[in-house]
């Protein structure tokens, strides 16, 4: 639902202003309270599994990943509940999701036998804690809320700095592979379903990302702010277990106070993807709207 501020009459631009940053205030004003451990910041479990030696290691790991995605991302509404299960892997992390029940979890399958460092430059905390901080969309919108995940594990490593190279270079890379499906006369949406269905999971994540690159943009030269710190916001205001895509959507321009979620999620379900997307990345300024 939205906010009961954003249903106020209006005061005049004046204070709209002053509103806005009142809202902004009391977003960082609640991350720094937390930072200065006024609140449990989250719990795990499974720890009778591993050695006291990994359980300090991914107890290291957990915190780093949770201090840097709240840093990009604002306060969470609920504390964050993180379930840990052994599975050998050639990778740290090799499988992990999200619960969304009452309280909602986060499952991380780890291999413990990799050093910290593997664990913290691993992108899937990022991820799978990103997931939470906007609500559970149901399945038709599961490509849009795996393009949210995927485009902001990037911008929480990159803030943490443990981003190696620019958001833009890893952007490129990993939805570059994926143009061809999306040049295509169906909507963008249709197409990351099929993907969905068909378990390309890839190309369907790095596809859908795009939704998100294009806001990004929008925010940044029509707007001058950055999704994540209006999803900071959101967090503060909105944020529920559940939520339709359109909900989210409305709840985001409200806070925003124009209308870009709304016609972009209406573009993605409509308009070809070839009038959306770019045909290649072979130029520095195809990550920008067309």
């Amino acid at each position: 639902m939205l906010c009961a501020f954003l249903s106020q009459p209006s005061l005049g631009a004046s204070s709209s202003l002053d509103t806005q940053a009142a809202r902004v205030e009391r977003v960082e004003s609640r991350i720094r309270r937390i930072n200065a451990g006024e609140f449990d910041q989250f719990e795990i479990h499974g720890f009778k599994r591993f050695s006291a030696p990994d359980k300090a290691k991914l107890t290291q790991w957990v915190k780093v990943g949770v201090n840097a995605t709240r840093d990009t991302l604002g306060v969470y509404p609920s504390r964050l509940i993180f379930h840990l299960v052994p599975k050998k892997s050639n990778q740290p992390v090799p499988w992990a999701y999200t619960r969304r029940d009452n309280p909602q979890r986060i499952y991380l399958h780890v291999d413990s036998r990799f050093q910290q460092d593997k664990f913290i430059n691993d992108w899937t905390i990022y991820h799978e804690i990103s997931h939470l901080a906007i609500p559970y969309l149901g399945s038709r919108y599961a490509w849009l809320a795996e393009g949210f995940a995927s485009f902001m594990q990037y911008q929480v490593m990159a803030k943490a700095g443990i981003l190696a190279g620019t958001t833009e270079q890893n952007y490129t890379k990993k939805i570059a592979p994926h143009l061809k499906w999306f040049n295509s006369d169906l909507p963008p949406a249709s197409i990351a379903r099929r993907l969905m269905s068909n378990k390309q999971y890839p190309a369907a994540y790095w596809g859908s990302a795009y939704f998100f690159i294009l806001a990004d943009n929008i925010l940044q030269e029509q707007h001058n702010t950055r999704l994540t710190t209006l999803i900071s916001q959101y967090q503060f205001c909105c944020n529920e277990p559940h939520a339709s895509a359109e909900q989210l959507m409305s709840d985001l321009d409200g806070l925003l106070g124009a209308s870009v979620f709304t016609p972009l999620l209406e573009s993605f379900e409509s308009s070809p993807a070839r009038q959306l997307y770019p045909e290649d990345f072979t130029k520095q300024d195809n990550l920008t709207r067309k």
